[in-house]
């Protein structure tokens, strides 16, 4: 099957990204990606060509920049909430870090940020309001609420009396209860009078 050598222009699923060159098959080249403009030939002239790879630079970073711009628009001026195990004279155990806050952002919001991204300035490691900073792209900052609050301790008498009552529902789903009284389970026939 012969391929092709192509220069993606865009961003194209299970493909590559705009700049790459791929080799791909002749066809999927002159019936989908040349047509869409998703792509153009490698040819030696084109990749020795300067002003080609300026232009597909400015296309990187506009992608990059229009989806830093779409992540900002969701998460600037949110509030996330963090809770943290606190000890009994009102302690943190260990701190706040921007990896914790990376997660949060990914679990509350559905954002993926990277965590170097996150500019925490000093741990934290006491509960309360901070906000911090998220530098998304080249002069595009936005900043989020993060909320420490004390995490519920669990009571050791609820938890026990979840784990027996678990384990007492357990014991009449397996079905070795001896039922014989309900009318269900009564196999005989009543007599009919004629």
């Amino acid at each position: 099957m012969p391929s092709v050598e192509v220069v993606l222009l865009e961003d194209v699923r299970d493909l590559g990204q705009i700049g790459d060159v791929k080799s791909v098959a002749a066809g999927y080249a002159r019936n989908y990606l040349l047509p869409q403009k998703l792509a153009v030939p490698a040819t030696e002239k084109r990749m020795a060509d300067s002003q080609f790879h300026a232009a597909l630079e400015e296309r990187r970073e506009a992608t990059a920049r229009a989806e830093a711009e779409r992540i900002g628009a969701l998460v600037h001026g949110t509030t996330l909430t963090l809770p943290a195990l606190v000890g009994d004279q009102g302690r943190m155990h260990g701190q706040i870090t921007n990896q914790d806050v990376a997660q949060a952002l990914k679990e509350q919001l559905a954002v993926d940020i990277d965590r170097h991204l996150i500019q925490i300035d000093s741990p934290i490691r006491s509960l309360g309001r901070y906000l911090l900073p998220i530098k998304l792209a080249s002069g595009l900052n936005v900043s989020v609420t993060l909320e420490v609050v004390e995490q519920e301790p669990i009571d050791q008498e609820s938890a026990d009396q979840e784990s027996a009552d678990q384990e007492s529902g357990d014991d009449t789903e397996s079905g070795d209860s001896d039922d014989t009284d309900s009318p269900e389970a009564s196999t005989e026939e009543e007599p009919t009078s004629a």
